[in-house]
């Protein structure tokens, strides 16, 4: 069975300023390179799917990515275009998969802003994918969590606090701690199973921002006891500089 590596890079990063975070530099390489370079040490993979947003973003990384490894490696790399949004980016790199490739494969998708994905949870992953179902890595949050319904759209306002939102709540239930989980990527499926649900979703314009969401089989949730951090905001690069990738 073949095992394939999507890599999503293709968001805006609208909330990182519009900065291309997944070319943002640590220890001089760019964020994304850290997740590529998890999945190539794994040693499992047959292909690696590089999804962009555009072509600028896909050759800077083609140029870093050609000072760094052999021919034979970069044979294995594919690029995409991404798509406008999340759902569309995944699907896009599905039906390229399912028109040009083995489709008795596993599919493992990434956000390429998680560069703190390590081998280990790689293959904790391929030690229970199947045919049968899907595995999501993620952690069980320590925050009390709230389900809050705001009385209107005017109920969300500007605090004082810069990059801060205040919200009425109106109605609002706690659901039980121990029954939540916090999704994270890699999540990973049989490809038939994923690119059928996936088919599905987007031609009834369900666009979900979870892989699992999409998924309509049994899935498996591998906890994750280590960070796992998703770049979404600049002052997340600090911390990563802060810590040994």
């Amino acid at each position: 069975m073949e095992r394939y590596a999507i890599i999503l890079m293709a968001g805006q990063s609208r909330r990182f300023g519009g900065e291309d975070k997944c070319l943002a530099i640590i220890d001089g390489r760019p964020i994304v390179a850290y997740s590529f370079e998890a999945f190539r040490s794994a040693g499992i993979f047959d292909r690696y799917f590089f999804v962009y947003r555009d072509i600028v973003q896909r050759e800077k990384l083609e140029i870093f990515l050609k000072n760094r490894y052999s021919a034979e490696v970069l044979s294995q790399v594919a690029w995409i275009s991404g798509g406008q949004e999340r759902a569309l980016s995944v699907y896009g790199a599905l039906e390229v998969i399912y028109k040009q490739f083995s489709v008795e494969a596993f599919v493992y998708i990434h956000d390429g802003a998680r560069p703190l994905v390590t081998v280990e949870h790689i293959l904790s992953i391929d030690a229970l994918l199947s045919e049968d179902c899907g595995v999501v890595l993620g952690h069980r949050p320590t925050d009390t969590t709230v389900i809050v319904t705001s009385k209107s759209s005017n109920d969300i306002t500007k605090n004082s606090l810069s990059n801060v939102e205040v919200t009425e709540m109106a109605q609002r239930s706690y659901p039980i701690r121990e029954t939540l989980w916090a999704l994270e990527t890699p999540q990973a499926f049989y490809f038939p199973a994923i690119f059928k649900d996936y088919k599905a979703a987007i031609r009834l314009g369900r666009h979900l921002t979870d892989d699992s969401g999409v998924f309509s089989g049994t899935i498996k949730f591998l906890e994750n006891r280590d960070l796992n951090l998703k770049i979404t905001v600049p002052r997340d690069l600090f911390f990563l500089q802060s810590i040994n990738l």
